[in-house]
């Protein structure tokens, strides 16, 4: 089947705009500014702007995938109070979230075209009520990156509100905690402590928990994480 060019265009573009964000955050990261101190002092030495640098800090991690996201969310709540080190953390990691899914949309959308015959998007038959259930599972389990489903439902059929909302709902308990994580840091370090083990035992408990069947899924969502987390 023809590509049409302005869809191939549109790939070249995306392309470009990942390569770009790409070397700006693994410059970032290699300068050594993904560390909540150094993020803190430039945070407080830039007065206003340091929210907006912050969110902006936030969506390069989330588009460049082996980057921590956690670390801003961490120095956000050492320099703010929790409402908005919160606000900052999720606006930023939606921000990044929904440009990962657009880079993959517009550029995996040439090659799925040709695969699927006329098809913009993988499981194009899928309830969208389904593939934002996925989302949402695979945003609840800390181990899963966060990056990588967000190209993954970048090329499938789900429409971007929904992923934007499921992204929003499953992302939020653990955002809040290494906000409340980075204010005990800030305040106490016997608070941060207590914070901390909570972090670690969650991080540790989901996982396991959803694997003992604690947490039930539906079998479709089991085989959906288990894909996810251990890819072949």
């Amino acid at each position: 089947m023809r590509i049409e060019p302005r869809h191939g265009k549109q790939a070249l573009l995306a392309l470009l705009l990942l390569a770009g964000l790409v070397a700006l955050g693994l410059w970032v990261y290699q300068a050594g500014w993904i560390d909540p101190v150094n993020l803190e002092r430039l945070g407080l030495r830039l007065g206003p702007w340091g929210p907006p640098m912050l969110a902006g800090v936030m969506a390069l991690t989330v588009v460049v995938g082996p980057i921590p996201t956690m670390v801003v969310s961490v120095a956000a709540g050492m320099i703010y109070d929790p409402p908005l080190a919160f606000l900052i953390s999720m606006s930023g990691a939606l921000t990044g979230a929904g440009l990962s899914f657009w880079i993959a949309r517009l550029a995996g959308r040439p090659v799925i075209e040709r695969l699927l015959h006329g098809h913009v998007a993988l499981f194009p038959e899928c309830p969208q009520h389904i593939l934002f259930s996925m989302v949402l599972v695979a945003r609840l389990i800390p181990v899963v990156s966060f990056a990588l489903i967000s190209y993954a439902a970048g090329l499938t059929a789900l429409t971007t509100r929904r992923f934007l909302v499921a992204t929003a709902l499953g992302m939020s308990p653990m955002t809040l905690i290494y906000v409340l994580a980075g204010k005990g840091i800030a305040i106490d370090s016997g608070w941060a402590m207590a914070v901390g083990a909570v972090v670690v035992c969650l991080l540790v408990a989901l996982p396991k928990m959803v694997d003992a069947g604690w947490i039930p899924l539906p079998a479709s969502w089991r085989a959906f994480v288990d894909h996810l987390r251990h890819p072949h």
